[in-house]
């Protein structure tokens, strides 16, 4: 590890100084609000809800970059998030090392498959050489979703994001899902990359009472809809939610996560997409019981074609997201009708 600086997990008590890192490198414009509100950071720290990775300059202490990983409250895997290094900092492997302390986290509490984000930008941005994503493919991650228009860019726009995942022990026992035809092949070549053996059956009843949990993002103009168990009720719930969801005027883009291997995925699937949802991610362990699919909708269209992707499967994801995103448009106009 770096020399000049030391690395430890992040307490309760550093939340003040958290915050402090990011208004040193993001000013208070970072979206995710939930990083200069101290006092509820703190809470999210001390639950693990968070797990930070702490850069600290040994002279004074001070917080000179910082990494996150959320771990999923559904099932075994987690999100690695944020990352921020002073600009004094940089260029000497800190993020490498800020990750490698979650990776070790991660693996001593039991969890694998561990996805993040790396931006995806558009042709005419200046940053097409993607410095980000030619380092993501050089720690041999998997190419997994695309998130279209996810945060608010600094000119107004939406950013886009590609998902990469690190495979899972080669150990897994396959898994029956319930997916849409149209959807399985793509959904098998990420889960085999993923080292997530499935076979797809046909769907099933759910049954008993379910779960839909609602997440608002106000610095993101987003929400995050999540159905860790499907019941009987699973699809009159998700209806509301969605209503509720695009007659705000406010909100840019929505996602949804299904549990592949429940009985009533696959209904709840088409009922979104029904709805103007569309494909976005596979992930191979974000539930208890299996993997997971991802759809999102957005107020705005985004073209995934005009996305930057070096990663051949990344492009083949935006290939299946375009057409899907065309054929739910044309089809939840029909159901608006």
């Amino acid at each position: 590890m770096t020399d000049a600086l030391q690395f430890r997990l992040a307490s309760p008590q550093d939340a003040e100084a958290i915050t402090a890192c990011v208004r040193a490198v993001r000013g208070d414009h970072y979206p995710n609000r939930l990083l200069y509100a101290p006092e509820e950071l703190a809470q999210v720290i001390a639950g693990n809800r968070l797990v930070f990775a702490l850069a600290l300059l040994p002279s004074t202490g001070e917080v000179a970059g910082l990494a996150a990983l959320e771990p999923s409250p559904y099932g075994r895997t987690g999100e690695l998030g944020v990352m921020m290094v002073r600009p004094s900092q940089r260029r000497q492997h800190v993020a490498d090392d800020l990750r490698l302390l979650l990776v070790a986290w991660a693996r001593e509490n039991g969890r694998r498959g561990l996805w993040g984000e790396v931006l995806a930008p558009l042709r005419q941005s200046p940053d097409t050489a993607c410095a980000s994503q030619q380092l993501t493919e050089r720690a041999q991650l998997v190419p997994c979703g695309i998130a279209l228009g996810l945060w608010p860019g600094p000119a107004g726009e939406r950013d886009s994001f590609v998902r990469y995942a690190r495979p899972l022990p080669p150990d897994a026992m396959p898994t029956a899902c319930r997916l849409a035809a149209r959807h399985r092949a793509l959904a098998s070549e990420i889960l085999e990359r993923l080292c997530c053996p499935v076979s797809f059956e046909d769907e099933s009843s759910a049954s008993g009472t379910g779960i839909l949990d609602m997440k608002h993002e106000a610095g993101l103009c987003s929400w995050s809809l999540a159905v860790p168990r499907i019941g009987r009720d699973s699809a009159a719930e998700l209806l509301v939610a969605i209503w509720r969801i695009q007659a705000d005027p406010g909100v840019a883009c929505a996602q949804l996560e299904l549990p592949l291997a429940q009985p009533g995925a696959s209904t709840l699937c088409e009922l979104a997409e029904a709805r103007g949802f569309f494909f976005s991610t596979i992930t191979a362990e974000p539930f208890s019981d299996g993997p997971g699919l991802r759809l999102q909708w957005l107020a705005q269209a985004i073209d995934p074609g005009e996305l930057v992707l070096i990663n051949p499967l990344a492009r083949r994801i935006a290939e299946h997201q375009s057409r899907e995103q065309a054929r739910v448009r044309s089809t939840s106009i029909l159901v608006a009708a």
